[in-house]
């Protein structure tokens, strides 16, 4: 990670180790991508806001599900569980 934030930078001095993740947090933090491109707005999106609410109140089986909303029966089961999940 780097802990400048300037791209130009090459001071070694001013990196830190962290994981993708760590580095995904920093930026966040530091206001540079307020989800950009996040849920809806992410072209690859498969799902909305509103068929994720759908799918977490659906009684039928993560089968059918998924095959009505052309995702994986894995994905139905995680959104039905409400863990974390990607709408693409």
């Amino acid at each position: 990670m780097h802990k400048c934030d300037n791209r130009l930078c090459c001071r070694p001095d001013h990196l830190v180790i962290g994981s993708h993740g760590d580095n995904m947090a920093d930026m966040r933090s530091k206001g540079r991508r307020k989800d950009v491109n996040a849920g809806e707005q992410n072209g690859r999106a498969k799902l909305t806001a509103e068929q994720v609410a759908l799918i977490r109140v659906d009684t039928r089986g993560k089968r059918t599900i998924a095959k009505d909303y052309g995702i994986s029966p894995a994905q139905a089961q995680r959104i039905r569980l409400g863990q974390q999940w990607r709408l693409v």
